[in-house]
């Protein structure tokens, strides 16, 4: 686990934190010096440049390298340590939050620096990145540092997946980012499949043009947006900017603000869309709706490890884009349901696209079908979004729907 270890006063060690925090027999002595002996070879690494140049070694040796991931993980002594830091009273500030906090941003961007510093530096051909756990503050510092480098890498993209963790202030970091995603999107110019995702739990509150500018991708053909409050009108612009060539969409946690409605977003999809093979509206709501429901409800923190998940039962993240893949949500019997997201559908132009609900399922082609529905029969209240309701509307929209043999 690399990052910060810092109080209220400032850094302090992992040893002395120990040392000067707890009694002496309420942590295993052995485990102290090792975590005081990892401190010291990591930040003699990071002052060395030995990750710097390790990784420039690598990405030389890797002539065939496709995907790059960036990911936080802990080990067991990470979770030892975790565990004691745990607030128990003895330790707080008078606020009641941990006088300790252990920082992911600054780990986040020298990771993500030193990746990029090792990729442009060997001229690597790899094609597809994936963010999954990306910290808004550590893409400023990259804005501010290094917003070249990021460009440059861009243009070699066919896949991107980034999802940013951090709740608090959301809107106001990624607004401050629009100049590096137009700078990045703009160099971007063979991306075949895009995924942009935000916690759940505090969906995105911005224009999606602030994200994206007005860019056209001529080759992508996966697009997917995460836990965002939008009006109709931005999502009917996006798609009809990419109707002739977009096969796969996905709209996770997106939430229509009001005067917006859904029938209107799925009536183009429906009509105008040239290529699309799936469409997956998991979670889809209205905003008004979603903070309703929430309100009086105990708040579920966002900065969560990966692989955890946002509620009991389903993983709040999104499918990663694997070495040829950018997956929909599987089909389950609730949107509750699932704990993982699979990918099931067929390969098409070198991207695995797989629609939420599997192609497995039969279409009913009788003349009961879809043809035979308007968007005004599609039971949309501009209130809320059933899960029936938006199982039903998937299937509508590519025209797989029958009210007489679906269910």
């Amino acid at each position: 686990m690399m990052g910060e270890l810092t109080n209220t006063k400032g850094r302090l060690p992992v040893g002395e934190f120990i040392r000067s925090t707890r009694p002496a027999d309420s942590f295993d002595p052995l485990h102290a010096a090792s975590l005081r002996a990892r401190e010291k070879d990591q930040t003699k690494i990071l002052r060395s440049g030995e990750d710097v140049r390790i990784l420039k070694k690598a990405m030389t040796a890797f002539t065939s390298l496709q995907h790059v991931q960036i990911l936080r993980l802990t080990d067991e002594a990470d979770q030892r340590l975790l565990k004691l830091l745990e607030p128990d009273g003895s330790d707080a500030a008078p606020s009641g939050q941990p006088v300790v906090d252990l920082r992911w941003s600054p780990a986040c961007y020298h990771a993500t620096k030193t990746v990029a510093e090792a990729l442009t530096s060997t001229q690597s051909s790899f094609n597809k990145f994936s963010g999954p756990m990306m910290s808004p503050q550590s893409m400023l510092a990259i804005q501010r540092n290094i917003p070249q480098t990021f460009s440059l890498l861009a243009s070699g993209l066919t896949c991107l997946e980034l999802h940013f963790e951090d709740g608090a202030d959301l809107n106001t970091r990624v607004q401050e980012l629009s100049g590096l995603f137009r700078a990045v999107f703009s160099a971007a110019k063979n991306l075949q499949a895009v995924h942009i995702g935000f916690p759940s739990r505090t969906p995105l509150d911005l224009n999606l043009e602030d994200i994206f500018h007005d860019i056209k991708w001529d080759k992508l053909r996966a697009f997917g947006i995460q836990a965002c409050r939008l009006e109709a009108r931005e999502i009917i612009w996006l798609a009809r900017r990419h109707s002739k060539t977009l096969r796969g969409l996905r709209l996770r946690d997106v939430l229509l603000k009001e005067d917006s409605m859904w029938k209107d977003v799925l009536q183009v999809l429906r009509t105008e869309m040239e290529q699309l093979d799936w469409v997956s509206l998991r979670r889809i709501d209205y905003s008004n709706h979603f903070d309703d429901s929430w309100e009086d409800s105990m708040e579920v923190p966002d900065d969560i490890a990966f692989g955890s998940s946002d509620s009991d039962e389903e993983d709040d993240f999104p499918a990663h884009l694997s070495d040829a893949d950018f997956g929909a949500d599987s089909d389950d019997d609730s949107d509750e349901s699932s704990d993982a997201d699979t990918d099931h559908g067929p390969d098409a132009n070198e991207l695995a696209l797989s629609p939420d609900t599997p192609a497995s399922l039969p279409f009913c082609t009788c003349s009961n079908g879809s043809y035979a529905l308007s968007a005004d029969d599609l039971g949309d209240n501009g209130h809320c979004v059933t899960y029936p309701q938006r199982k039903m509307w998937e299937k509508w929209v590519i025209g797989g729907y029958c009210p007489e043999h679906s269910s």
